[in-house]
C-alpha cells in the first residue's frame, strides 16, 4: 500500500507564471498564496490543462491512475536555488489546499543542486538529491513511490536509477502523453562484495572531494567495475577524487539492504558491562562525558563493548553525530555545545555485514539523542 509520493520539481511552473502578467507580478512580490488562490479557482483540468505546470499535471495523474492509495506523505524535492525554493512552496500550498490535499507536505533542498555552478552541482548536488531521496524511502520504505517527472534531466535519470536500486516504482508524464506511465524496477541485485571493497575510500570521500595522489593506489587497486563509483576531475591543475552520482546511488541501494536486513540478524548482545577509557591528555573530555552522561547513553546501546576517547575538540565543526567504519570498529563523532568528541567503539559484530548493521543501528540511535 503507497501513501508516500516524492516529486522531482523543475521550472516548468516557473515558465508559466511568466507568461502571465499578472502571476509573473505576483511571482515576483513572493505572493505563493495568492498564486495558489488562482489556480485553485481555474475551472481547467489540473491533470491536462499545462498552466498548472509538470508537477501537478503529473501528481493529479498518478493520483487519478490510483498508484498512490491514500495521500499521507508529499516531497518535493526542489534545486538550491531561489527560484526552486520559491515554486517548491507554491506546490506545497496548491497540494495543501486543494481538493488533492496531503497530510503531510515538505519541501527539501537538495544542497549545491545549481545549474549556474555545475561543478558544485555534480560534485554535490546530484549527490545530496540522491542522499535525500534514499533517507525519505528509507523513512517509508514499502510505501513510497517517485514522479520524476520534473527537474534537470540528470535529476529525472538518477532519480529512476535509485528507484532501480532500491525496488521502488517511478512514474513519468512524457510531455505529450495524456497520463503517467510506470517504470517498474528491474529485478537487478548489486553485489554488495564490491561495497567491502570500496568501503574504506567512501568513508574517506564521503561528503567531500580529496587529493587524488593521496589515494591514488587504493583507486588503482580497484577493478574497472568499482572504479565507476569515482571520479577524477582536474582543478587548478591539480587531481581530485569523489564519489561519483552512480557511486552515491549504489551506496545508498547497499545501506537500503543492510537497513532491512538488520531486522532479520540476530546480533550478539554485550555480555558485560560497557567500559569507557579516557585518557588524562584530554581531560576536558570527562566533563563533557560527565555533562551528558555518555556512558549511561552507549550503555544502553546493547552492541558496544567498549569505547575509547581518541580526542576533544572546541573549534571542530559538525552538523550532526557521525559514525564511521575504521578497520574492525567504529569512530563516532559527537557534537555539543561544549565541543566535539571523537570515540573509537569495539562492537559485538562478528563479520563485516553485522559491523555494517550496528553502524546504521548506532547512527539512527545517536540521531535521537543528540
Amino acid at each position: 500500500m503507497s501513501d508516500t509520493l516524492i516529486s522531482t520539481v523543475g521550472a516548468s511552473l516557473l515558465s508559466n507564471l511568466r507568461t502571465n502578467e499578472t502571476l509573473k507580478g505576483l511571482y515576483e512580490k513572493n505572493k505563493s498564496e495568492e498564486i495558489v488562490n488562482y489556480f485553485l479557482n481555474l475551472k481547467e483540468d489540473p491533470e491536462n490543462y499545462r498552466g498548472f505546470g509538470a508537477e501537478i499535471n503529473s501528481i493529479i495523474s498518478i493520483l487519478k491512475k490510483g498508484y498512490l492509495t491514500n495521500r499521507k506523505n508529499l516531497y518535493f524535492l526542489v534545486s538550491d536555488t531561489l527560484d526552486g525554493k520559491k515554486i517548491g512552496n507554491i506546490l506545497k500550498n496548491f497540494f495543501e489546499k486543494s481538493e488533492y490535499s496531503f497530510e503531510k507536505v515538505e519541501v527539501k533542498v537538495s544542497y549545491k543542486l545549481d545549474d549556474s555552478n555545475p561543478y558544485d552541482f555534480k560534485m554535490y548536488g546530484l549527490k545530496n538529491l540522491i542522499k535525500n531521496m534514499a533517507s525519505i524511502i528509507r523513512q517509508h520504505y514499502g510505501s513510497v513511490i517517485i514522479n520524476a517527472t520534473g527537474g534537470y534531466k540528470a535529476q529525472i535519470a538518477f532519480a529512476l536509477a535509485l528507484g532501480q536500486g532500491l525496488k521502488v516504482p517511478v512514474y513519468y508524464r512524457f510531455e505529450r502523453f495524456p497520463e503517467v506511465i510506470e517504470l517498474e524496477p528491474l529485478p537487478l541485485h548489486l553485489d554488495p562484495n564490491l561495497y567491502f571493497i570500496c568501503r574504506d575510500l567512501f568513508e574517506e570521500l564521503n561528503d567531500d572531494i580529496k587529493l587524488f595522489l593521496e589515494y591514488e593506489s587504493i583507486y588503482k587497486s580497484l577493478s574497472k567495475e568499482a572504479r565507476i563509483f569515482f571520479d577524477i576531475i582536474s582543478i587548478d591543475n591539480e587531481k581530485y577524487i569523489s564519489i561519483s552520482p552512480m557511486g552515491q546511488i549504489y551506496i545508498e541501494s547497499i545501506k537500503n539492504e543492510f537497513f532491512y536486513l538488520s531486522d532479520k540478524i540476530a546480533l550478539k548482545k554485550r555480555e558485560n558491562n560497557l567500559l569507557l577509557l579516557s585518557s588524562e591528555s584530554e581531560g576536558h573530555s570527562k566533563e563533557l562525558i560527565n555533562k551528558y552522561n555518555l556512558k549511561k547513553v552507549f550503555e544502553e546501546f546493547e552492541y558496544i563493548e567498549k569505547i575509547r576517547v581518541l580526542r576533544f575538540s572546541l573549534s571542530e565543526k559538525s552538523s550532526k553525530a557521525k559514525v564511521k567504519i575504521r578497520g574492525n570498529n567504529l569512530i563516532i563523532i559527537l557534537q555539543t555545545k561544549q565541543g566535539i568528541i571523537h570515540l573509537e567503539a569495539e562492537t559485538t559484530a562478528r563479520d563485516e555485514k553485522e559491523l555494517e548493521i550496528i553502524k546504521i543501528k548506532l547512527e539512527e540511535y545517536l540521531s535521537n539523542k543528540f
